[in-house]
């Protein structure tokens, strides 16, 4: 059996694609467009969208920008990423524990004489929660984070037709703020990643895990009956807080199937080849399961 284009791989997934990313069908019109024009792979996550107030934002991971350029074959690789504080000095490794104020690369492209150059400013396009502190992965990486920023500029600078309206998820952190939080109900975003290392232990000790997590079957709430390899990846990590704080403000431990969700839901996360470090997307609209 001949196996399938890409295009034909798209069409034959939309539900699937639909589902993951929580599409309407004029949006997931749009986004199968996308899949197909740039021939990224929208299930392996290299390229996704998400649905932000009537607008739809088309985001791809770095290596899917990578990707782009390569299949392009005027792609002639890039410059080394550099660095600069407050003084404009660059530098070719940041040691700092300052954050950098700005990053700078380079891509080579056939029949063009010099690098196309780009360069990100840190304080543009750090992501920051609402009390204004950096979050987990620009606070833990800063240099490469920035650094990432600048590479997809540089990319679709050297790029602009095949990488159109798509943006790497470093370049769109602050506007993946959801904006239908209210302000009063929001403290200190935490990352559910951060909590990993604290609950395998409890996973390996106290459960057996299906063979994927992904595969695990939510048995409560507005998610009921879904897979959680159905849900977007900040869509459950802002579930997963969601249960988290709610138990935390009301005194009472997580009852056991929210208990289930929140274990099998942080091993599915820690599964994935991820270092996306947007806001999660929070819906305060749910009661605490009983």
């Amino acid at each position: 059996m001949n196996e399938l284009s890409h295009v034909d791989y798209i069409d034959k997934n939309l539900e699937l694609i639909a589902n993951q990313n929580k599409l309407s069908n004029d949006d997931l019109k749009n986004f199968a467009i996308q899949c197909k024009r740039t021939g990224l792979d929208p299930i392996t996550r290299q390229i996704y969208a998400i649905p932000n107030t009537g607008k739809l934002n088309i985001m791809a991971s770095i290596d899917g920008l990578r990707l782009i350029a390569e299949r392009s074959g005027a792609y002639e690789g890039q410059t080394a990423p550099m660095w600069c504080g407050q003084d404009g000095v660059w530098k070719d490794v940041w040691l700092s524990k300052e954050t950098p104020k700005a990053c700078k690369l380079g891509v080579y492209k056939t029949k063009f004489r010099e690098p196309l150059i780009a360069i990100a400013l840190f304080e543009e396009y750090a992501g920051k929660d609402r009390a204004g502190k950096l979050t987990f992965m620009w606070n833990k990486m800063p240099a490469l984070m920035i650094a990432k920023v600048a590479e997809a500029l540089a990319l679709r600078k050297a790029f602009p037709n095949e990488m159109s309206g798509i943006y790497s998820t470093e370049e769109m952190e602050q506007a993946a703020v959801e904006p239908s939080i209210a302000q009063s109900n929001v403290a200190a975003i935490k990352d559910v990643m951060s909590e990993v290392v604290r609950y395998i232990p409890k996973q390996t000790e106290a459960k057996k895990f299906i063979a994927s997590p992904g595969d695990y079957i939510i048995k409560f709430g507005k998610h009921k009956e879904k897979r959680l390899s159905e849900m977007q990846d900040l869509e459950l990590k802002g579930y997963l807080n969601w249960l988290q704080d709610g138990a935390a403000k009301s005194g009472k431990p997580l009852t056991e199937k929210a208990q289930d969700l929140m274990d099998m839901g942080i091993a599915y996360l820690a599964s994935l080849r991820s270092d996306d470090a947007s806001e999660p997307i929070f819906d305060h609209s749910e009661k605490m399961p009983n």
